[in-house]
């Protein structure tokens, strides 16, 4: 965490640590890995909403936590913008990172 500003750290330090290594292979120990997420989403947000700074919601859409959907959303000029948000967990996860996807943005912007 050297060279992050403290308001980071301090955010990072409030956030539940995740244990298990393991991805959507690995049965079980996928089952504790998401809940480890679970509870790491759930701080977080609280977190968010109690510093005014809430600007997502995410729910898995299966049973097996590989598929989540959701929004976000950005206030500017009193302007609120909101989006779908949605993204699969690669099945070598947690060493490959999920792709976010905005489908309302898709093909708008530079990739």
């Amino acid at each position: 965490m050297e060279g992050w500003d403290p308001n980071t750290k301090s955010t990072l330090t409030q956030i539940p640590l995740l244990t298990t290594k393991a991805g959507p292979r690995d049965g079980a120990p996928w089952t504790a890995r998401l809940k480890e997420e679970y509870k790491s989403l759930i701080a977080y947000t609280q977190m968010n909403k109690s510093n005014d700074n809430d600007w997502f919601r995410i729910s898995a859409s299966n049973p097996e936590g590989t598929r989540w959907t959701g929004k976000c959303w950005y206030v500017y000029n009193l302007l609120k913008y909101e989006f779908d948000l949605q993204f699969d967990i690669p099945v070598t996860y947690p060493s490959t990172a999920p792709e976010l996807e905005l489908p309302q943005l898709d093909g708008k912007t530079q990739k």
